[in-house]
């Protein structure tokens, strides 16, 4: 049985498997909801905190903008996309980290809070990804003081994907990518995996469970919104940051969306975890080492932001 600190923590919240059979989404999202603020460590004050409301495809959507101080105006500015599974999660979820990326690269945050399965199945958060960009590309200057000639998106996990879809649809406007474990095919659930990287925060049954939620219909599994590892066409990529963990069932996709980046002469900086599971940058308070590497991706996604 793993002892080691952090499965104690999250076994503490009911976290250690969040998507075990029979778990329910209302049941994993409150847990998730009530240890998160537990799990990362507090990060310095910011300039300020705003609380919004975009328009969506099918409705308004929440959102949470931070600006940190010392920044540029107009700020760069990452839209960051939460993971979960597509099942759970939110922007309070993840308000630490983003408060930490914005503090840490004294650039501008603004974090989504799309529509989740399996009430709502692909293409809902795909679909409101698109938007929220959208958006922050045409009304970030007036209304939030965006400099959209500087934009970058992010994502971890779930979320992760929908930053490469979006890096992917959206290249043209976009300068950098933030992908955190991202989990970029559900295609193929079902490939051998080391039995290390099965138990950790994300086994293959939650996987299984992750598809059934957000492509019930497995034709869907294969389109690129939820699969960006398929595209063939990787050429005007932005520049990338891949931030891995070693104990982690995705860690081969992120490896190999690596390569191929790097084949297309896109330019990717790629740290690993070392014995961290997937996860683990939102596990700081409770992770030795942790909170050093997502302060290392928060500086790269600043520098590469506030260049001229």
């Amino acid at each position: 049985m793993d002892n080691s600190p952090w499965r104690k923590a999250l076994t503490k919240f009911g976290l250690d498997d969040p998507f075990s059979p029979g778990a329910t989404a209302p049941h994993m999202r409150k847990a998730l909801q009530k240890a998160a603020p537990h799990l990362d460590a507090k990060v310095e004050p910011l300039k300020d905190v705003i609380d919004l409301v975009i328009p969506g495809p099918a409705g308004d959507m929440r959102a949470r903008f931070y600006k940190p101080f010392n920044g540029q105006s107009p700020s760069p500015c990452t839209l960051f996309v939460h993971g979960g599974g597509y099942i759970i999660g939110d922007i309070d979820t993840h308000d630490l980290l983003c408060r930490r990326l914005a503090a840490k690269s004294v650039t501008c945050v603004l974090s989504l809070d799309y529509r989740l399965a399996p009430e709502h199945p692909f293409p809902a958060a795909a679909d409101d990804a698109l938007a929220a960009f959208d958006w922050m590309l045409e009304n970030g200057a007036k209304q939030l003081d965006i400099d959209t000639s500087r934009l970058a998106v992010a994502g971890d996990s779930a979320g992760g994907g929908l930053a490469a879809m979006l890096g992917q649809m959206r290249r043209q406007h976009l300068r950098y990518q933030l992908l955190i474990y991202p989990l970029m095919q559900l295609v193929e659930p079902r490939k051998a995996r080391p039995k290390a990287l099965e138990g950790h925060m994300l086994s293959a049954t939650a996987l299984e469970q992750i598809i059934s939620a957000y492509v019930p219909d497995e034709g869907v599994a294969s389109d690129k919104r939820v699969s960006p590892l398929l595209e063939d066409d990787l050429s005007g990529m932005p520049q990338t940051y891949i931030a891995a963990a070693e104990l982690d069932p995705l860690f081969d996709e992120g490896q190999a969306y690596r390569d191929r980046l790097r084949a297309s002469g896109i330019e990717v900086e790629y740290k690993l975890g070392k014995a961290l599971p997937h996860g683990y940058f939102n596990f700081t308070a409770i992770l030795p080492g942790a909170k050093k590497l997502v302060d290392k991706a928060a500086y790269a996604l600043g520098e590469a932001l506030r260049a001229d």
